[in-house]
């Protein structure tokens, strides 16, 4: 097998999960984890790494964002049609790190980093291109409500983690981890039938990325057609996520606080060690490398 050029074959065996097509997103299921791989192939052949794509996928993604912003029927198309070429790339590059074997946490942090400004930048150009459009700067402040809720909850995941490496930090007692045991990748639940539910569902999923991407696609589709129709949904749309997505930002804060979901997880996944049992033990091991020490499920 030429690691340069690989066939489509030997690509999909390796770069492709065994469960893309079941964990995750719709969207990312159905098109950009299949089609990704097209992209991984030509990255592959032309020697670009994986964090030139993640990288490549910013600066489309903010020029989708600076089209949306500009106002005019034209640009609202472009806007949605790059960020459909941003989502694919952001499948690409996960594919193009394992297939090289260079996958490691900091690309994860820059791929996440990559998400969060692309996400704001989104948030905000949906509302500012409306105030290009009519002048009224009102529209802008919805752009800027519409960012920060969408951060809000993007960010929850992250403060959530980061909440956990501080303990970590600061323990002076040892930890099993528990891989998995805080959530394993298992496909999506469904619409709740009764209960809160069944109105926060469908507001949090409308959130989504992937949501929001098909959502400015229809959106973008009726400019072509009904240009009156178009400019009356977007306004819709930038109303009810600019008061929606804060709101929701801010549920999805209290829930997480009243509940103890933090603290929760954290014993899910970390189980203190009793020092004395495991003492004995790395001390039977002293004659060996300390990498393969560290390679313990102790943190």
């Amino acid at each position: 097998m030429n690691s340069d050029r690989p066939t489509m074959a030997e690509l999909r065996g390796v770069v492709q999960k065994a469960r893309h097509r079941e964990i995750g997103n719709w969207l990312a299921r159905r098109a950009g984890r299949p089609l990704a791989v097209y992209g991984t192939w030509l990255a592959v052949r032309l020697g670009v790494s994986a964090n030139q794509v993640t990288f490549a996928a910013l600066v489309v993604g903010l020029g989708g964002a600076a089209a949306l912003a500009s106002g005019g029927r034209l640009g609202f198309v472009l806007g949605a049609a790059l960020g459909h070429l941003a989502f694919w790339l952001d499948h690409v590059d996960g594919q193009v790190a394992r297939w090289r074997r260079t996958a490691s946490l900091d690309g994860v942090y820059y791929d996440y980093m990559m998400h969060h400004v692309v996400n704001m930048a989104l948030g905000f150009a949906l509302g500012f291109g409306l105030a290009v459009r009519t002048g009224r700067v009102e529209w802008a402040a919805a752009g800027f409500a519409i960012a920060l809720g969408w951060t809000v909850l993007s960010l929850h995941n992250d403060c959530r983690y980061k909440a956990f490496i501080q303990r970590l930090k600061s323990a002076t007692e040892s930890y099993r981890v528990d891989g998995g045991s805080g959530g394993r990748p298992s496909p999506a639940p469904g619409w709740p039938r009764r209960g809160l539910g069944v109105a926060s569902y469908p507001a949090y999923k409308a959130c989504e990325p992937h949501v929001v991407l098909l959502s400015l696609t229809g959106t973008a589709l009726l400019a072509l057609v009904s240009p009156w129709a178009w400019e009356w949904l977007w306004r819709v749309y930038v109303v009810g996520m600019a008061l929606g997505a804060p709101l929701l930002g801010a549920a999805r804060i209290q829930r997480a606080v009243t509940r103890r979901a933090t603290e929760t997880e954290f014993q899910a996944w970390f189980q203190p060690l009793n020092r004395a049992s495991i003492e004995p033990a790395l001390g039977s091991r002293v004659s060996q490398d300390p990498l393969d020490i560290a390679l313990e499920e102790v943190v």
